[in-house]
């Protein structure tokens, strides 16, 4: 009883990271992911076993309904939550190649308190959460759509 409440949990904690992946068109190719994914649902192939250990194909994996969770162990399971969960952090290059800004303009988002930050050993890093919110908050249509910006 106890494991099944421990991984019910841990679908839940999962379940904030999925994202859509559209099957590829006719005439597009195929992307790695997706070719990876292919090799890895072959759970009979030596390459298919290998792949079936990354956290990031067992996270697709599971998204797409080709494993399910009492398909891994518990240990697969600790590490597929852990990188489900860093995956949601991202560092200052990703973040001004994202917002298209420069290394001063990030400090002034951090300094006056419009981005959130978390320091880590002189490293320092963002939730993409709050990367989104800025970017819909200042987004003109959004605005426009929600009532923001109207002359008084």
């Amino acid at each position: 009883m106890n494991d099944s409440i421990k991984r019910e949990q841990n679908q839940n904690r999962l379940n904030f990271a999925e994202r859509e992946n559209p099957a590829p068109k006719a005439n597009e190719p195929k992307s790695i992911r997706q070719i990876m994914c292919e090799m890895a649902a072959n759970a009979s192939e030596p390459m298919g076993k290998l792949l079936r250990k990354c956290p990031v194909i067992q996270a697709e994996l599971l998204h797409q309904g080709r494993i399910s969770l009492d398909d891994l162990s518990d240990d697969e399971l600790d590490r597929l939550v852990e990188h489900t969960f860093l995956e949601d952090w991202i560092d200052n290059q990703d973040v001004m190649r994202l917002l298209h800004i420069s290394t001063r303009t990030l400090q002034t988002l951090r300094s006056n308190g419009t981005l959130p930050y978390t320091r880590i050993n002189n490293k320092i890093y963002y939730r993409r959460q709050d990367i989104q919110r800025i970017l819909a908050d200042n987004y003109t249509m959004f605005r426009l759509r929600n009532g923001y910006g109207k002359s008084r």
